[in-house]
């Protein structure tokens, strides 16, 4: 027998379920995701029931055990696949949270681009569609931007972007880059973990949702992670060593947040720091013929809402007139790897949010320095369209 079992020696799996709270155990390396050390948490615990029963003395009778109550996190760094576009490791959890999930392939540019509009062949328009966000990679000068129109028009198809390239229009022949983007969908999938502690015990967690995420440190020189919420229906523990051997040596780096820019309707913002938190109410689908006393949950409603401290300006106050206003505003950001030639990156991560209000913008101090200290709370349009992250 063996005692002290080292926390760095622990891995973590997870796997979607094709049916919720049916654990579905690793079947590949690649199954492993890239955990942090501090904030991982699987948590159980039942429900106590107390018996308030007379009987000759004072002292408690047995009390009963009832539900159980599976909880944790899983914080991860913001950052994508190794390959441009493709869905990050951790896309399961990003998943769960939303629900929904689109991947498009590359494309190029035809004549006649725009700073704000970009001509596609005809045969690739399809591809595109409203609030989807692209990497467009002009030399020297590789752009994201969200989708605000899509033209079908046969010989003439095009894509509006919501806001114009500083690098102005991109040539001929310019490579609209593969991305993949997570956003809000009914019938976010469950998903299975599996925790080896310590590379000895292995946890089995089941029914597991993503309730909620927030993002974190994202700030000037920092690296970004998003600490994902958990719940989950059961929880089992054995002796048993990893079935495989995560490795992670070929994955790509999470961006360093510099020359990690953000625009508010547009604008391009000097701040040091930004918040986002994305948080679905779960229900649970109680039955007493059940025999954990659940049988499935369900996400009831859907907030997104973050925090960002740009610098005041000295001779503008548009950002406080569209508080005073109830205006609304859209908020972009994205961040990436360099690469050996300056203004193209690599590795790509963004969130975009169409429309938002501003709930709060007090006076800020960031080291003595006046900062617009906002608050805002984003919303649905059409629907599916309260929050979209992107990888590339």
């Amino acid at each position: 027998m063996g005692i002290g079992l080292v926390k760095g020696k622990s891995s973590v799996f997870i796997k979607e379920e094709t049916t919720e709270g049916v654990y579905v155990a690793p079947a590949a390396s690649s199954e492993a995701i890239e955990v942090l050390e501090d904030g991982l948490e699987f948590n159980y615990q039942r429900d106590g029931i107390e018996r308030n029963n007379l009987t000759s003395t004072i002292e408690q009778v047995a009390s009963r055990v009832g539900l159980k109550q599976i909880s944790g996190s899983i914080p991860v760094e913001y950052k994508a696949s190794s390959t441009a576009g493709n869905a990050p490791r951790e896309a399961v959890l990003y998943k769960s949270l939303l629900g929904g999930v689109k991947t498009s392939n590359a494309s190029t540019t035809k004549t006649g681009n725009s700073a704000t509009v970009l001509q596609i062949q005809d045969a690739d328009i399809s591809k595109y569609a409203v609030n989807d966000v692209i990497l467009v990679k002009e030399a020297g000068q590789y752009e994201m931007r969200p989708i605000s129109a899509v033209d079908t028009t046969l010989g003439a198809a095009n894509i509006t972007l919501k806001f114009a390239l500083a690098g102005g229009a991109p040539a001929d022949n310019v490579v609209i880059e593969k991305f993949t983007k997570f956003f809000h969908q009914e019938g976010a999938p469950t998903f299975s973990a599996t925790h080896y502690i310590g590379g000895e015990i292995e946890e089995q967690v089941s029914g597991l949702r993503s309730v909620s995420a927030s993002l974190e440190s994202w700030e000037t020189a920092k690296l970004a992670n998003w600490n994902f919420a958990i719940e989950g229906l059961d929880l089992d523990r054995a002796v048993a060593a990893p079935a495989f051997t995560p490795d992670f040596s070929a994955d790509a780096l999470p961006p360093v947040l510099i020359d990690a820019c953000v625009w508010i309707n547009g604008v391009e913002v000097h701040y040091n720091s930004l918040s986002l938190n994305i948080e679905n109410t779960k229900a649970e689908l109680l039955s007493a013929c059940s025999e954990s006393g659940k049988i499935a949950s369900r996400f009831t409603n859907l907030v997104c809402s973050g925090e960002i401290n740009p610098y005041m300006e000295d001779d503008d106050v548009a950002r406080f007139d569209a508080f005073n206003n109830n205006d609304d505003v859209h908020i972009f950001g994205y961040a990436s790897n360099p690469t050996s030639t300056p203004g193209q990156g690599q590795n790509y991560v963004a969130f975009w949010i169409p429309q938002a209000k501003v709930t709060a913008i007090p006076a800020g101090d960031e080291d003595g320095i006046i900062t617009d200290a906002i608050s805002f709370k984003s919303y649905r349009k059409l629907g599916g369209d309260t929050v979209f992250l992107a990888f590339v």
